[in-house]
């Protein structure tokens, strides 16, 4: 028997059900990459807590940082924890391992990696506990400098000894976005705290976000059962920006095939836009690796990602490559200050506005920029 489709487009030409193609048509549980995205309350617990979300569970607690001293070099760090009772295991390119990392610009025309973290902790040696309303994970071992990272969902300390020390508060609301795939699923609840302390021995400020992954039983975060790689994805990035003005807007960028994107940005009075429609454009640097800008179009609107000169993180032959660099709606200002994001393939179909969209009106000046690619 066939059967008419009766719901169509107008001046669209009815199609037979047995003519069409079988491709097109998602599988059971595929949703062509859609992602639900919005923000959060942030209680100290659920750093503690092994609790389930949506299914999932914890994969690991991540720790980036950006920072800048007061000569404008770039300090950026990066820290994986497993969940309790887990060990980080194997890992390859893709993955961060059970050390600490940190780079520098300092006396360096790009950010390289530094050898101060080689005696710390294992991040298999972090324990997490919950004491007068406040979250713990620390980790310690004979030869090895401690790691501590506190707080009551408000203010944060981590220290990194003879490496880093960190205090401050958070900037807004959590956010948070769950990517559902045929392979597995990913949940990502994530904070934002502006901080300032030591790094390197040098006084430094910027931004903390200690993000976390939940995902299927098995799973890895860019390895397995991960399904970003469903989507290809193409940029996944948190930024912040704190102006000379006191006020600090942050958010997350992701974008990849079919329907993926997430577009989440909390402006200076704390409100939150969750964005609908989304595009982005590598503008690829000569070698073709590294990028010398990204725009994007949030809800017809332009953004764009400009690089820092020496924001370029100097990690090997990896997928992703990492770069500082300063988000902004076209028309904000003159960057002074960068953060780091990549991208790791050829841009997709753009949705370019024109030239005088870029014409950058009276503007404030950016105190602080930061930009954490994944």
């Amino acid at each position: 028997m066939t059967f008419m489709l009766t719901s169509r487009l107008k001046g669209q030409v009815p199609m037979r059900a047995e003519n069409l193609a079988v491709a097109a048509v998602p599988s059971r549980g595929d949703f062509g990459g859609a992602a639900l995205a919005g923000h959060r309350q942030v209680v100290a617990d659920e750093f503690v807590v092994d609790r389930e979300i949506l299914g999932l569970r914890r994969e690991g607690t991540y720790i980036w940082g950006a920072l800048r001293d007061g000569n404008g070099d770039l300090f950026s760090l990066m820290r994986r924890v497993p969940p309790t009772g887990a060990v980080t295991g194997t890992v390859d390119a893709n993955s961060l391992g059970d050390r600490l990392v940190v780079l520098s610009s300092a006396d360096a025309d790009m950010l390289v990696t530094r050898r101060e973290p080689r005696n710390a902790v294992s991040s298999d040696q972090v324990t997490r506990s919950m004491a007068d309303g406040v979250a713990t994970l620390a980790g310690e071992s004979a030869g090895r400098g401690r790691m501590c990272l506190r707080t009551d969902g408000v203010s944060i300390d981590y220290l990194e000894e003879g490496v880093l020390e960190l205090s401050g508060s958070r900037v807004g609301p959590g956010l948070q976005w769950y990517l559902p795939g045929t392979s597995g699923a990913l949940y990502y609840p994530t904070q934002t705290w502006l901080v300032e302390g030591t790094a390197l021995g040098w006084e430094a400020r910027g931004f903390l976000f200690v993000e976390e992954a939940y995902m299927s039983p098995g799973a890895r975060l860019y390895v397995a059962k991960d399904p970003l790689h469903d989507v290809d994805y193409l940029t996944w990035y948190s930024w912040a920006t704190r102006w000379e003005d006191g006020e600090v807007e942050f958010g997350h960028f992701l974008f990849g095939q079919g329907r993926f994107h997430v577009g989440l940005v909390v402006n200076g009075d704390g409100s939150v836009r969750v964005v609908r429609e989304m595009d982005v454009v590598v503008r690829r640097a000569e070698d073709g690796y590294w990028h010398d800008g990204l725009e994007l179009t949030l809800d017809g609107e332009a953004w764009e990602l400009v690089p820092d000169p020496r924001g370029r993180m100097r990690l090997g032959p990896i997928p992703n490559p990492q770069q500082e660099g300063l988000v902004r709606g076209w028309g904000s200002g003159a960057p002074q200050m960068c953060g780091w994001p990549g991208a790791r393939r050829s841009p997709p179909t753009a949705n370019a506005g024109p030239a005088d969209r870029r014409r950058l009106r009276e503007a404030r000046t950016p105190h602080l920029a930061s930009v954490a690619t994944r």
